[in-house]
């Protein structure tokens, strides 16, 4: 009787257990390469939002300075003229 560990043919092809080994091994690193990218990718991602917001931030209170200075250049000249 033949033991189960034998190697047998699939298709007219051997399929080893050092080829399964192989192939589970590639996987492995393409796998870890794909978490890694993801890791990278995430962390760009956290810097670009953190980016747009603190431009967003800016822009809003961008007009309220500006309206700021308006009066304050007005006041300083009201009071230059009145005394």
């Amino acid at each position: 009787m033949r033991d189960d560990r034998e190697t047998r043919p699939i298709l007219g092809h051997t399929v080893t257990a050092a080829d399964l080994y192989g192939e589970l091994r590639q996987l492995s690193g393409q796998l870890q390469t794909s978490i890694t990218h993801q890791e990278v990718t995430r962390t760009q991602l956290r810097d670009h939002e953190q980016r747009i917001r603190a431009l967003e931030a800016w822009r809003y209170a961008l007009p309220v300075s500006a309206f700021s200075a308006v009066a304050a250049a007005i006041a300083a000249i009201i009071s230059a003229f009145m005394g």
